[in-house]
């Protein structure tokens, strides 16, 4: 949600439009912003009046007139020229940035009606679009190894990308996948699509979104926060609504998520299913009165940014969140133009009834007869949807049938044994001093067709920490926090432990948060109280993996003092 002095005022809206340093703001008739859910863009159509004196004048905006003193050397409405357009409510002296990008590539057109002033239209682009315009070659194919999507990287992937492209734009991180890469390959693919492919398995989205700090648009990583739960802002009243039919052709009940492990070299897949009353409203009749999945298959490059188990899950879970319903399913029109909505906001609309809609797209509109603008925002009801032909452009099942491989996939993965018990401990390492270790002991019976254990081994990094002012076995409650509600959850790979006082040695994967209460997703043995000490922990990407025999220890090493760690195991069957 952008803060805009005014932003309710039914009052004329003022602009101030600039093209190539050219002030057009007289000349404009209508214009209609709008933002492109699965391009990440914001487009801007602007209609020009081009009157026969401006043109006797050598003041035509068409690109094709001849006596135009704004074509000498090259069109003014074309060649990419940068365009910005500014705002601000009648009364307010403060001006809002409410587009920066370029003219073009589309055709500019003119027209001329008996009766009515002439006018020149054309599409304005946002600043992502020379990205998508930038081809990347295969034979100048780039490997990418050991590299991280986080603004921690010196630089990070995104912006190694395209440095190595020879474009001077940066990818600004709003939010932090913390995302370790380890090896990616950039081939035949525009540099938009190198950036998205690179992000798409963080379920986080790269957006035109605007920067207040540069008090400009920029590209930027944005986790679309899939769980939050409290609004970003209400309105009351003065506005009206409609349900909207996505459509179902995209609608996925069942999502599979294939990828090449990293320590068996081998293809594998896992699978998300939706709750059985989603499938028989949207499910494939079967012909006898029962219903059945509609399936897809999102298939990673053999050089996978998806290489584990426990990533291939979280982001099967993701798709399958975003996909199992249609969408967009309501919209809502403002009678006023309302410069506040950004894409994955969550706005609380209240008439005879109340709706939280999460936002996917906005179009705002202006023209000279209706000064007042319009708002339209459309989105999904009481849930943020992070993305759709992302996913969908992705699916294998949409692929040729040579290409699709899907005969290769296994059948059901082994399952998975008891997690292992950890204990802290302390040994004399090989100079002699004393050094932090973890012992890991794998509990139960080894089943007869195992042959080893793949041990994977990972940190986890502090998000949040403190004293709880109370709490239940639902939720932690610390009135002194003011956090961002949704910021935390398990889909983010978030737990919360209690590491002293009532509940101690309590670790819970975390279902969501509001302000000051925490919600676990599995209920505590004992509830929190006002001595209970927590921290609260969010799960790394970039794990160790180690084959070992059926041994029922492991030591973890080479971690430092205070560190929180993580271990996981499953085991080999005989004949891999």
């Amino acid at each position: 949600m952008r803060n805009v002095p005014n932003a309710t005022d039914i009052v004329p809206v003022e602009l101030r439009l600039v093209v190539n340093g050219v002030d057009l703001s007289d000349r404009v008739r209508s214009w209609e912003r709008s933002f492109d859910f699965d391009g990440g863009c914001y487009v801007l159509e602007v209609t020009f009046t081009n009157h026969e004196q401006l043109r006797e004048a050598g003041l035509g905006l068409d690109p094709r007139d001849p006596n135009s003193t704004y074509n000498e050397t090259e069109p003014l409405l074309g060649a990419y020229h940068e365009v910005t357009l500014d705002i601000r409510k009648q009364g307010v002296s403060e001006w809002t940035r409410f587009f920066t990008g370029f003219v073009g590539p589309a055709e500019v057109s003119g027209g001329e009606t008996w009766g009515e002033a002439d006018t020149v239209s054309c599409t304005c682009v946002g600043k992502s679009q020379p990205l998508k315009d930038w081809m990347i070659e295969e034979r100048l194919a780039l490997k990418y190894e050991n590299a991280v999507i986080s603004p921690t990287g010196s630089p990070d992937l995104l912006n190694r990308i395209l440095q190595d492209q020879g474009l001077h734009y940066a990818v600004v991180y709003r939010d932090d996948p913390d995302f370790s890469v380890s090896e990616y390959v950039v081939s035949g693919v525009s540099a938009w699509e190198a950036l998205e492919n690179a992000l798409a398995p963080t379920g986080f989205r790269l957006i035109e979104l605007w920067n207040g700090s540069s008090w400009d648009f920029e590209i930027t990583v944005v986790d679309p926060m899939r769980n939050k739960t409290e609004p970003d802002f209400e309105l009351v009243g003065g506005f009206s609504s409609r349900r909207l039919s996505g459509s179902e052709a995209d609608v996925r009940t069942y999502v599979a998520v294939a990828y090449r492990d990293f320590e068996r070299k081998e293809e594998r897949y896992v699978w998300a299913e939706a709750d059985p009353s989603i499938v028989a409203k949207y499910g494939i009749p079967d012909g006898s009165g029962g219903r059945k999945h509609r399936k897809m298959v999102y298939k990673t490059q053999d050089r996978s940014l998806i290489d584990s188990e426990s990533e291939a899950r979280e982001l099967a879970v993701l798709i399958l969140h975003d996909l199992q319903e249609p969408t967009p399913d309501c919209e809502i029109t403002l009678p006023y133009l309302d410069p506040r909505f950004e894409p994955f906001d969550l706005v609380r609309f209240t008439g005879e009834y109340a709706v939280d809609l999460g936002v996917m797209s906005v179009r705002e509109s202006w023209s000279f007869e209706r000064q007042v603008g319009e708002t339209v925002v459309s989105g999904t009801a009481n849930k943020i949807i992070g993305a759709k032909q992302l996913w969908l452009s992705r699916d294998a099942k949409r692929q040729p049938p040579a290409e699709r491989r899907l005969q290769d996939l296994p059948g059901d993965p082994p399952p998975r044994p008891p997690a292992p018990e950890l204990d802290p401990a302390w040994y004399v390492g090989p100079d002699g001093t004393p050094q932090p270790v973890v012992d890991a002991v794998f509990p139960g019976p080894v089943p007869w067709w195992a042959k080893g254990r793949v041990v994977a081994v990972g940190k986890f990094k502090v998000l949040a920490t403190g004293t709880a002012t109370g709490g239940t076995v639902d939720y932690l409650e610390d009135t002194d926090k003011s956090w961002e509600p949704g910021r935390f959850s398990g889909k983010s790979r978030d737990y919360l432990y209690i590491s002293s006082g009532t509940g101690a040695g309590q670790a819970r994967r975390i279902k969501t948060n509001t302000a000051k209460r925490i919600y676990v997703e599995t209920p505590f043995d004992t509830a929190p109280s006002s001595d209970s000490v927590y921290v609260v922990l969010r799960r790394l990407r970039n794990q160790k993996q180690e084959n070992i025999d059926l041994s029922p220890f492991y030591r973890v090493k080479e971690f430092e003092e205070g560190s929180f760690v993580y271990v996981t195991n499953a085991l080999i069957p005989s004949g891999r």
